[in-house]
């Protein structure tokens, strides 16, 4: 009798371990399916190790700004499209430095945004979950093909993969004491109390450790949390103290990493609504000084935080009028291509409100006021709530219900 007891008993425990370990591998292709899927806000280039020629991708990636060695790298990567035919990472990279080669060259632009449609649309089809070479299309095609193309072609595909949820914090994580207390508070943020504390917590730490560009950046961002706050209240001038340091932080960050598009992206923010409220030879005065570093960010990662560059373009045009427009042109970007932006951004984030809140700015600057005035009705209605780590959505509503009420005011 006991050792049919004890025969159950370690059939029952083989049972037991053969579940549990089923458990476990099932929660680790869930948690890494997770992992390699997250959207992240400013990822690598996907360039494997296993061939010594991707060393040679590597370096020439790295030293692409400006334009510079992207027919060499493109050469390189179709040699190794043909080695590895059923490798995504070579046709990934090759969409991606044909995109940019049209970005950065006046030279065969049409061909090379052909080509990066090409390249990147198959990339999809050969993994419909990869993030990358999703992102390198959208990138793509706003930039080189009219709406009806756009969303004739590839609206089910983008449709497809909203809402992107998983999205990442605008910079990721640092390693420094007093780090944990920080994020603690700074995700309270929707309490402004909490939001200073904050900020005066990364700054110390900025400041101590004066060569990470990312602590600069972090600085920089978390500044710009709180003028906004205060800009959204009607109280601009209390934000423009905060503005201005975030201008300083920023300014440090990009003299450490000139090719970071956070660091652009953060500095750019924090200067064009320091000057928001000026005059028009202000503005221009600086203009160039908001545009080289969106510029940057539109070509290397338009799709940086909500598609942020794309946003900012935006509004950037509808505050700085026919200059800033005629300044865009110079760089082949038109206000259609921001409006197709804004359209793909809003599906893809709809819980991110200062995309609606864009777009309706955009359409009351180009003489549409109704429609304005409806995506604004419906972003007023909305709950602010809806993400708890994006309590910016609080400061977009009442932007939106300013912006309405000059609409309705006829001040547009």
């Amino acid at each position: 009798m006991d050792n049919k007891h004890e025969d159950r008993r370690s059939e029952q425990n083989v049972s037991n371990h053969i579940l549990l370990t089923f458990f476990l591998v099932c929660f680790w292709i869930t948690i890494l399916s997770t992992f390699l899927y997250a959207f992240s806000w400013d990822p690598p280039p996907p360039i494997p190790t296993d061939d010594p020629r991707w060393e040679k991708v590597r370096n020439l990636w790295n030293n692409h700004y400006g334009g510079d060695n992207l027919d060499e790298l493109i050469n390189t990567l179709f040699l190794l499209k043909g080695a590895y035919p059923s490798k995504i990472e070579p046709i990934i990279l090759l969409a991606k430095a044909h995109y940019l080669h049209a970005r950065y060259k006046k030279e065969d632009r049409r061909e090379h945004f052909e080509k990066a449609e090409e390249y990147a649309s198959k990339a999809c089809k050969m993994d419909p979950k990869n993030l990358y070479a999703l992102t390198t299309l959208i990138e793509t095609i706003c930039y080189s093909r009219d709406h009806d193309y756009i969303f004739g072609k590839y609206g089910p595909l983008i449709r497809s993969h909203a809402p992107i949820k998983d999205t990442a914090e605008a910079l990721p994580d640092m390693q420094y004491p007093g780090w944990n207390s920080f994020k603690t508070l700074w995700l309270a943020r929707l309490d402004v109390e909490k939001a200073k504390s904050a900020v005066a917590m990364v700054e110390k730490m900025s400041k101590e450790h004066p060569a990470d560009g990312l602590a600069q950046t972090w600085a920089s961002r978390a500044n710009y949390y709180i003028g906004q706050y205060y800009t959204s209240i009607n109280k601009h001038n209390e934000g423009m103290t905060y503005y201005k340091k975030g201008i300083a932080y920023g300014t440090k960050a990009r003299e450490i990493l000139p090719h970071s598009v956070p660091a652009n992206y953060w500095y750019m923010l924090n200067l064009a609504r320091s000057i928001q409220f000026t005059s028009f030879a202000h503005k221009a005065f600086y203009l160039k000084n908001i545009l080289n570093p969106i510029y940057f960010c539109s070509k290397e990662n338009s799709i940086y935080f909500f598609c942020g560059p794309v946003i900012s373009l935006a509004t950037i045009v509808t505050n700085g009028g026919w200059i800033t427009e005629k300044g865009m042109s110079l760089v082949n970007i038109t206000m259609e291509m921001d409006l197709n932006g804004l359209e793909i951004a809003s599906i893809l984030f709809p819980h991110y409100y200062y995309i609606p809140y864009a777009w309706a700015d955009v359409l009351a600057y180009k003489g549409k006021p109704a429609e304005a005035l409806a995506i604004l009705e419906k972003l007023i209605a909305s709950d602010p709530n809806i993400d708890p780590l994006i309590p910016e959505n609080h400061c977009f509503i009442r932007l939106a219900k300013r912006l309405y009420n000059d609409i309705k005011q006829g001040k547009y």
